[in-house]
């Protein structure tokens, strides 16, 4: 019985409860720090169990394979993190007179449904399951953005809710179109909409309907995903919601959108061939790097910088993801890598924050110096994010760029461009911010604070470093099955 995977999902919901109803901050933190705990080792045991079998369940909901089971590492881990630096970023709130003891608990109720949607989400069959699911994040995370319900995070909350509220509805077209083709296939019963039945009668699909379901579906879950053009609630997303928040959007929330956008590229796939999805992908992909190359060169404000760069990297895996091939595994492992150095990053802009109260990119020179878990943190998530070795990114632009180059060198040549405007960009605006001579002192931060930041990031950075040097033997089984679900091959570097 896979109680591990039911565990994944239930625990944030009970943890959240349990926060909406304790009484101090005390029992808070002690509820949050055992979902972290909890978190980690039921992601661990889901991987084991889906690495030997291939696919577990617990009865008919949930249920996970190879590519549930990655997203859920993704999710599993940087969940975790998160819920430690939470812990830390608002009780240091809390103990300036920021929030209120009322507000710190709803904050973690929230937080805690945000991410049991997401998971739930990511481990289940059913393709309207599935949507249900990123409807309910997406409504916790909209509160979520506007939860220091200052004018700014008001507004990029708003902005938030329209532009997902469009996107989640062409989504939802997309998925009754896909079900209106499955249904003269597999008849109208309730496993019309499972992933598993859908592609088994891929080939027998209506090509038509199949390539228009996909296109609402691109378009739709890729509002979510932040992929330009239709990106333009992220940066103000990223920048007003509070740092943990943030963090979780960047790291996340993207990641699932492009879960969905996966699942039905497979199926697609099936029916049509991969040239139609790849196209669009790749397209897309480009675009998106372009755009975030440019405000990264000209970006002012750090979280909005890191904010931009989630852009760049979605767009990287659409790439590898469009190419196929050993692209898949680009994609894929560079989704990992990109969550754990973008939440190490937005922890750090956070601490900043909290120490400097602006987010002024040019006046928080020196960190290094002045904040020395803050500054070596960016300086660590900035350099995996310019896709400097060791780092796992590296490797998976590498991969990218190769397969590219095999399939389509007019691309590459673009891709490879674009990267380098985007790396000279990222990493000029890192390294202002951890070397010099700090300008501003500040305000000091607690220790309860230092302490749950550090737990923190230490653990992203060490899960950061080791991705880059192996690749351990459970993740590259998964890794093997899900380049198997888009018919292609590839073997472990």
């Amino acid at each position: 019985m896979a109680w591990p995977l039911l565990l994944l999902i239930t625990a944030p919901l009970l943890a959240g409860l349990g926060s909406l109803l304790a009484r101090s901050r005390r029992a808070v933190e002690v509820l949050q720090s055992l979902l972290a705990g909890t978190l980690l080792i039921a992601t661990a045991l889901v991987v084991e169990r889906v690495a030997a079998r291939g696919r577990v369940s617990f009865g008919l909901f949930p249920e996970a394979d190879a590519l549930s089971a990655w997203f859920d590492v993704i999710l599993g881990v940087v969940g975790a993190a998160g819920t430690l630096y939470a812990i830390g970023y608002l009780g240091e709130q809390l103990e300036r007179g920021q929030v209120s003891l009322s507000r710190f608990r709803q904050f973690f109720g929230l937080f805690d449904l945000y991410l049991a949607a997401m998971l739930a989400a990511l481990n289940v069959e059913n393709v309207a399951i599935m949507w249900i699911a990123i409807e309910g994040a997406t409504l916790s995370a909209a509160l979520l953005i506007g939860f220091e319900r200052s004018k700014a995070a008001l507004e990029a909350g708003w902005k938030f809710v329209i532009l997902s509220s469009v996107g989640i509805a062409l989504a939802l077209f997309g998925t009754i179109l896909l079900y209106y083709s499955s249904a003269h296939v597999l008849g109208v019963t309730s496993e019309t909409l499972r992933w598993s039945e859908l592609y088994r009668a891929a080939q027998k699909l209506d090509p038509t309907s199949v390539k228009m379901a996909f296109v609402f579906v691109l378009i739709g879950y890729g509002t979510k995903a932040g992929v330009a053009p239709m990106h333009t609630w992220l940066p103000d997303a990223h920048a007003e919601a509070p740092t943990p928040v943030s963090a979780m959007l960047s790291a996340n929330m993207l990641t699932v959108a492009v879960y969905a956008i996966l699942r039905f590229k497979a199926v697609v796939d099936r029916t049509v061939g991969p040239e139609f999805t790849g196209h669009l992908m790749v397209g897309l992909g480009l675009l998106s790097i372009g755009v975030a190359s440019v405000f990264l060169l000209v970006q002012r404000d750090y979280k909005r910088l890191f904010a931009y760069s989630s852009i760049e990297h979605i767009g990287i895996a659409f790439i590898g993801f469009g190419i196929g091939g050993a692209g898949v595994f680009g994609g894929i492992w560079h989704l990992l890598n990109h969550a754990l150095a973008k939440s190490t990053a937005f922890f750090a802009a956070g601490l900043v924050l909290l120490r400097h109260e602006h987010k002024m990119l040019e006046r928080v020179p020196g960190l290094l110096r002045q904040m020395p878990l803050a500054g070596s943190a960016i300086l660590v998530a900035g350099l995996a994010l310019a896709g400097m070795p060791p780092f796992g990114m590296f490797i998976s632009e590498v991969l990218i760029a190769t397969e590219a180059y095999a399939a389509a060198p007019v691309a590459v040549y673009a891709f490879l461009a674009l990267l380098t405007l985007a790396f000279a960009a990222l990493l000029y605006q890192v390294l202002r911010m951890a070397l010099g001579e700090p300008v501003e002192a500040g305000r000091a931060l607690g220790g309860r604070c230092l302490g749950f930041s550090a737990i923190a990031v230490l653990l992203n950075v060490a899960a950061l470093v080791a991705t880059g040097l192996w690749i351990p033997v459970q993740l590259g089984r998964l890794i093997t099955s899900i380049v198997g679900i888009f018919g292609a091959a590839a073997s472990l570097p």
